[in-house]
């Protein structure tokens, strides 16, 4: 992958045509040997790595990577959830699509999908924040100095928010013990 990330952040992206925030990035790889697993298909695990690559895509040509490095602000993945549909074979090509859906007080919300031929294989939500190397965790509507979009008013969709909500956990310098409230499902037994 770091041949991937190297050709992401330097080559992929430069000179392909300029994206509006809300237009869809789409990016070609091949499922390489490297990314199989014993299953022989493509691991769970490397779809995440390809999603990070399909997110460089998109905010280096929607201009928000130069934007938000100028002001020394950095994207960071808070929640993310995948559904597979289709496995991705070794050697077979295939597009990660991704797409800003829309923002809540404190978050960017991105739809990325894996597809073959105009066919969803993954799809996938991911919840992003912004942490400023001086002012720590940004707000979404701290963005509009910075872009000059007014991002808070462009509300995720209510099941999204939703999705988030249930997956959220407390703020980093608050506790957060370990603590299971619902007792495990009684095992099968073997016969």
């Amino acid at each position: 992958m770091w041949l991937q990330w190297i050709l992401a952040l330097f080559f992929r992206s430069k000179g392909r045509p300029r994206l509006d925030l809300t237009a869809v990035s789409r990016i070609g790889f091949r499922v390489w040997p490297t990314d199989i697993d014993l299953m022989m298909h493509m691991n769970n695990g490397r779809y995440l790595s390809y999603m990070d690559l399909g997110r460089v895509d998109l905010t280096e040509r929607t201009g928000l990577a130069t934007v938000l490095q100028a002001h020394g602000i950095s994207a960071v993945v808070g929640a993310q959830t995948i559904t597979y549909r289709k496995s991705l074979q070794p050697f077979q090509r295939f597009t990660v699509e991704s797409r800003l859906v829309g923002t809540d007080e404190r978050a960017f919300y991105i739809e990325q999908r894996f597809v073959v031929r105009g066919e969803v294989y993954a799809r996938a939500i991911v919840r992003g924040r912004l942490i400023s190397k001086t002012k720590g965790t940004l707000k979404v509507a701290e963005l509009k100095e910075v872009t000059g979009h007014d991002w808070a008013a462009w509300s995720a969709s209510p099941e999204i928010v939703a999705w988030a909500e249930q997956f959220k956990l407390p703020a980093t310098k608050a506790d957060a013990p370990s603590e299971w409230t619902a007792p495990a499902p009684e095992a099968p037994r073997h016969p």
